[in-house]
């Protein structure tokens, strides 16, 4: 090893804890993590949009479909509602002519059967309870 390596050496180890470690040691975490309210609301408003695709599918085919995919193409917002973390479970009867969604999310659990256009069922769980978490009072307009 070179003599002037060796004198700066301890200057580029020095330089190499300064620009590597350190950022790393104090970069401070930085979740996108919704809160609690915020969930709770995404998750009643996905119902929404299960719900109300739900009824433009059944009005353009006559029945009611179990694929989810089918219902993406009606509503764009049920498409980000997944990317945000939501389980989505359809269930058609096999006449068509009823169905069943459960939406869930980390602090909620909804769900809504349909029979014909009459809703039939309504349930809400509140799986983590924490400030602004909270299940709907009323059923939506139309149901």
């Amino acid at each position: 090893m070179s003599p002037n390596l060796r004198r700066y050496l301890p200057f580029m180890i020095g330089a190499f804890v300064l620009l590597i470690l350190l950022p790393t040691l104090f970069k401070k975490s930085s979740t996108k993590t919704a809160s609690a309210a915020t969930q709770s609301t995404q998750t009643l408003t996905a119902l929404n949009l299960v719900d109300r695709s739900e009824e433009r599918y059944q009005a353009a085919h006559g029945r009611y479909t179990a694929h989810l995919t089918d219902l993406l193409l009606e509503s764009r917002g049920l498409a980000q509602d997944l990317t945000d973390g939501l389980g989505i479970d359809l269930d058609v009867s096999s006449d068509g002519q009823s169905y069943y969604a459960l939406v869930e999310s980390p602090v909620l659990s909804l769900l809504r059967a349909r029979h014909g256009r009459t809703i039939v069922a309504e349930n809400c769980v509140i799986v983590k309870k924490e400030s602004g978490v909270g299940c709907p009072t009323a059923p939506p307009a139309g149901g």
